[in-house]
């Protein structure tokens, strides 16, 4: 019976063993995983706090720096790195609200949308004034754009504009990532509130007419994008977008001289050139047209060379 014994007694220790391992705070979980912490561990944490009032002086500036890197590391997809600075910031004082919005964000690049909801509510109720999930929403949209989460982004800038219906960048940005991901109507209102909000804003404008033009609403493109020309007259994209338009509608006379404008500002760009020759070579300017696309193969335009064999030769 003493081999039987032994075993037991093995497996009662590996269960010991295997329970104060699971007990351990785990750096790379929100909140350290929320396990009760020995002594060591509370020793090691009050070692911290004072080696960072010792570098920062005031408590606030080290949660400031921490949560400032946790939200770089989040940028530049590092989201375990993200995760610990956030937890060092949430150790150094759990009342201040960026940390449990950061767990929350991250949570949802793991798709645990429950505990993200879990802690996005943590926030808010930290957050009195609500001026700190503001700023957080927007490094969460920033965030999840930058890594190629257009529904992300989405997500945090709504929330962001529940929060503040007046805020003219979240709504254009807002707007311009719903047309990305094809949801137009949405886009429209976000602009037609920019807009409304902003009246004096070109991009809004240039920006909803493309919208516009990709339902084929020719008229309401053109009148923005002149807007937009209107209220920055060197704004070279608002011209291109109306020179294209223009030639979508067959005015090659007002596309040409809109193009015209666009190499005189940016005599490098060969695929604006290249949409001047083709607006002369539909007013029959056969050979300014072949000058043109000559020139915009020259400056490295990829499409030219076809428009040459084709046109040209």
């Amino acid at each position: 019976m003493k081999p039987l014994k032994f075993f037991i007694l093995s497996i009662l220790i590996g269960l010991m063993s295997c329970q104060v391992q699971a007990q351990r705070p785990d750096n790379t979980r929100p909140m350290y995983g929320e396990v009760e912490k020995s002594d060591e561990y509370k020793k090691l944490d009050e070692d911290f706090k004072n080696n960072c009032l010792e570098q920062f002086k005031t408590i606030d500036s080290a949660v400031f720096f921490h949560i400032d890197r946790a939200w770089r590391y989040f940028y530049n997809n590092d989201l375990k790195t993200a995760m610990k600075r956030f937890n060092q910031a949430w150790l150094l004082d759990p009342e201040y609200p960026d940390s449990y919005f950061g767990f929350a964000a991250l949570l949802e690049m793991q798709d645990n949308k429950e505990e993200a909801v879990r802690f996005y509510r943590i926030g808010l109720e930290k957050d009195k004034t609500k001026e700190r999930a503001k700023i957080c929403y927007q490094h969460i949209a920033d965030c999840k754009y930058q890594l190629q989460n257009t529904k992300g982004a989405i997500e945090a800038y709504r929330k962001l504009i529940e929060l503040d219906s007046a805020n003219v960048s979240a709504l254009k940005n807002w707007g311009y990532l719903q047309m990305q991901n094809g949801d137009n109507i949405s886009a429209l209102i976000a602009y037609n509130k920019a807009i409304e909000l902003d009246p004096a804003d070109a991009m809004t404008f240039n920006n909803r007419g493309y919208l516009y033009q990709t339902q084929k609403n020719y008229e309401n493109a053109i009148a923005d994008y002149t807007k937009a020309i209107e209220l920055d007259p060197k704004y070279i994209s608002a011209y291109a977008n109306r020179g294209i338009t223009e030639m979508e509608t067959g005015n090659y006379q007002a596309a040409k001289q809109d193009f015209e404008f666009c190499v005189q500002i940016e005599p490098g760009a060969g695929s604006l050139r290249r949409y001047l020759a083709m607006a002369r070579l539909n007013l029959n300017d056969k050979s300014g047209a072949c000058k043109d696309f000559k020139l915009a193969k020259e400056l490295g335009d990829t499409q030219a060379e076809e428009l040459i064999q084709q046109n040209c030769n």
